[in-house]
Parts: C-alpha cells; structure tokens; sequence
C-alpha cells in the first residue's frame, strides 16, 4: 500500500509555473492518491483597487485566486486527478501551510522551490526551510524540471550517531526512499559521509554478518546493494551534494531535525546548508 494517498500540493500565487502541481499529478497516479491545492492569498487594502469594503475586496480576491487554481488544475482533472482546493487569507502562509496540511491529514507535502543566496539562507528561515522543519508530513520539494529526469534515488544518512532521535530518523529516510524508488523505477543509493575512522557498530548489532565484511552487512541492513552504499569520508555539506550530483540524483531523500528558538533560526543545520548545492528535487523526513 502506497504511503502517499493524500498529497497536500503548496500553489504559489507568485508563480505561473506551478512544479509541485505536476509532480503530485505524478504522485496520485501511481499511488491512486487525491490532491489538496493549497493557497494562502493575502492583500493590504489599499491594494484592493475600489473595493468598497476590506469584506468586500478579500472575497473578491479569494473568488479570483480559486479561478485561477481551478484552470490550472483543469488539465489534471481532465486526466482523472481526484484534486480539492483549500485557500487561506493571511499574510502568513508559512505558518497557514502546517496547519492547513495537518487538516487535510497530509501524506506528503509538495512545494516548488528555487534557489536562495548563501547569505539569505545562514541568517533567515527561508520558507522551504520553515516549512520542512514544522510540517506533519514529509515534504518534497520540486525543482521545475522534466518529471523524474534523473538516474537515481539517494538516501542521505547518519549513520555515526547513536541516539534514538538520528537511528528513527534514519529508518525513516530509507522508508521514504524506497517509496520513491518503488514509485520512479530508478535505483536506490545511500550515502553516508563520515568521519576517519567511522563506527557504524550500533546499527549491525544483531544482524547475520555479511561475507564481504561490515559496509556489505549495514547496506543489506538499509535494504540497498553493496555497490549502492557510498560511505564517503567528509563532511556532510560537501559530500551530500558532490556524490548526489556525481550519481545524477532524480531525488535526494533526508531527515531534517525540528528546531526552534535562536540557534535553529541563526545557525541552520546540515540540510538546511546542503539544500541549495542540489540541483535535484528534495523530499525531507521530519
């Protein structure tokens, strides 16, 4: 059973290109899934034109907003896209997001994205970032090119911490992964950047040795083949993006810790650095 049946698509009203609409077309119609399309519109009043009320202009802007979403998933519909709309007023559509996906007992969260400068993504929360750190569900987040385009799927792993928090986040980074192997038919990759002398033993402990040593045992563990299991020495912001590039990535899967407060604004984590070195589409486990 797929692990996607209600897929909770983010449109931007900025944007006439809408990525995320068609790759979770994509998505529904091999997970026979449905789709919310999600809108957070919002206007100052003095941008109303000659709207006679606040009232008055904000139900003229969501009835136009709906139009304009309904035409462009006309197309998908057409097609047999079981798709609902779901629109929010407020100015704050990251927040409006999380919410609105929760109601909709999401599956998986898409959204476009595009690339931000160095400097934006160290010192601010960019609205990827927000998002994929508070969102119920997964999210995917689609570069707008050609669907599944590339050579592979990747797992990116941490496979040298031994806390439960980095072991749960792990199995599900690789269940997700293989969801989207399954859904592509492309191969499965791990990758591990670690450290000189990587100890990896918590996580064999207990499984059958595998002839060709303990790197054989873990991949069998992950459910990946030995020569898909990249352990790289390094850091993660480096070799994440290079092998992922290097193996032409269609999708690169990862988990993403939920933080708050000061230090998860200002010094960002490792998903949070490496996300704009990929050119591929990212799905982060939370």
């Amino acid at each position: 059973m797929s692990l996607y049946k209600k897929l909770f698509v983010v449109i931007d009203p900025t944007s006439k290109k809408q990525p995320a609409l068609l790759r979770s077309a994509d998505i529904a119609a091999k997970s026979k899934g449905k789709v919310t399309a999600f809108s957070a519109v919002y206007k100052p009043i003095e941008e109303m034109g000659a709207a006679p009320s606040r009232k008055v202009g904000k139900q003229a802007e969501l009835k136009a907003w709906k139009e304009k979403v309904t035409a462009m998933a006309a197309p998908y519909k057409a097609k047999g896209l079981r798709l609902s709309q779901d629109c929010a007023w407020t100015s704050d559509w990251y927040a409006a997001v999380s919410r609105a996906a929760l109601r909709a007992e999401a599956d998986l969260v898409i959204k476009s994205t595009f690339r931000h400068g160095k400097l934006k993504r160290l010192l601010h929360s960019t609205s990827d970032f927000t998002i994929m750190r508070h969102s119920p569900a997964p999210v995917l987040l689609v570069r707008e090119r050609k669907s599944f385009s590339g050579k592979a799927i990747v797992a990116a792993l941490d496979i040298e911490s031994k806390d439960e928090g980095h072991i749960g986040l792990n199995n599900s980074v690789m269940k997700h992964a293989h969801e989207m192997a399954d859904f592509t038919g492309l191969p499965l990759h791990v990758i591990a950047a670690t450290s000189r002398k990587p100890d990896f033993s918590h996580l064999i402990a207990g499984e059958e040795a595998h002839p060709d040593g303990p790197e054989a045992t873990l991949a069998h563990a992950f459910g990946v083949e030995r020569a898909h299991f990249h352990m790289v020495r390094g850091d993660a912001k480096r070799v994440i993006p290079e092998r992922a590039h290097f193996l032409k990535a269609d999708m690169v899967v990862l988990g993403v810790s939920k933080r708050s407060g000061a230090k998860g604004v200002l010094v960002g984590t490792t998903a949070q650095k490496i996300l704009d070195k990929l050119d591929c589409d990212v799905l982060a486990v939370n």
